[in-house]
């Protein structure tokens, strides 16, 4: 009698587990091809999901790798490149665009990386900032900044920006010209997302034009290094400046020689290749129009959309035309 009953137990048990281990299979699979965790799953299982999601940095200078999660990583990132103060809708789209950036590094990797999966260079990559560099950047503000970064990861930590289901260079910048740039312009290829959008807000940031000059003889050196003859008369050094459609100098002629603009930009460190360049009381001034490559979107006018009431999807679909965020 009692293994009878016994038998009875475990067939009843059977019958219950089962459907439920066929529940929980099925919700995995749906979830996985979904690209989303079960919704049921626990408080503690959801912690343990968000926590196993890291980010190799290589550090560009030592060139040692260190580990860190993806909402310090996206934190990091926001704290060098974007001024904590714009308006929350325009940090959340920079957080996208350096989330963007991350994955298609880490599809994309260069041997330079090893085994990183991207570095802090502003050039190649993105920048970022330690937990260490981010108190002495903002000082008092460091506990405010990093609250009001942490509550915009949070909304989209999971986004990234992209064009026929692959992420893109979500270039971006400083300041534009009051146009961006067609990427085509500035570095070569073909990026039917980074064309050129009107970008008006940029106009009236206060960093939005500057002035740099040089002496004669500075002037003459500079150029002299880069192959460049130059006449007995300085007046006579500028020749012929060619630009694209936005303003930015895609060729300008020093004395014997033709120069690209972004050249010059980088030969006399300007804060970007829109300039004009007179000399004028024995000295060459450069007058310069916006800050960064011009490419993707502008952070000044990220900033300026959202005080105007438009969200990140806005900003985002604006400065990054025939994409999708997914």
């Amino acid at each position: 009698m009692k293994s009878y009953s016994a038998i009875c137990f475990f067939l009843l048990l059977a019958m219950i587990l089962c459907p439920l281990a066929s529940v929980e299979k099925a919700r995995d699979v749906l979830g996985s091809e979904l690209g989303f965790e079960a919704s049921e799953s626990t408080e503690e299982e959801n912690d343990s999901i968000q926590t196993a999601s890291t980010v190799k940095v290589m550090n560009a200078d030592s060139k040692n790798i260190t580990e860190t999660s993806l909402e310090d990583y996206l934190l990091g990132v926001v704290a060098c490149e974007m001024s904590a103060s714009y308006h929350e809708e325009a940090i959340k789209a920079q957080i996208v665009a350096a989330h963007t950036l991350l994955e298609r590094s880490k599809l994309n990797k260069s041997d330079s990386l090893g085994d990183a999966d991207i570095s802090d260079s502003s050039a190649t990559h993105q920048g970022y900032l330690t937990a260490d560099e981010q108190k002495e950047k903002w000082g008092e503000k460091y506990d405010e900044n990093v609250t009001k970064i942490k509550k915009c990861i949070e909304e989209v930590k999971n986004l990234t920006i992209q064009y026929n289901n692959q992420p893109i260079t979500a270039a971006f910048h400083s300041i534009s010209n009051g146009r961006t740039e067609n990427a085509a312009d500035v570095w070569g290829g073909d990026y039917p997302y980074l064309i050129s959008v009107p970008s008006d807000g940029d106009k009236l940031s206060p960093a939005y034009q500057t002035e740099t000059a040089f002496s004669c003889d500075d002037f003459k050196s500079i150029i002299t290094e880069q192959g460049a003859s130059l006449g007995e008369n300085p007046a006579q050094w500028i020749g012929e400046t060619k630009r694209t459609d936005t303003g930015m100098v895609s060729e300008i002629t020093i004395g014997d020689k033709t120069f690209k603009g972004t050249d010059i930009r980088k030969y006399f460190s300007l804060k970007s290749s829109t300039f004009e360049c007179e000399f004028k009381e024995d000295s060459f001034i450069f007058k310069v129009k916006g800050y960064g490559h011009g490419v993707g979107m502008s952070q000044y006018g990220a900033d300026y959309m959202a005080q105007q009431g438009l969200n990140y999807k806005e900003i985002l679909a604006h400065y990054y035309p025939n994409t999708e965020i997914k």
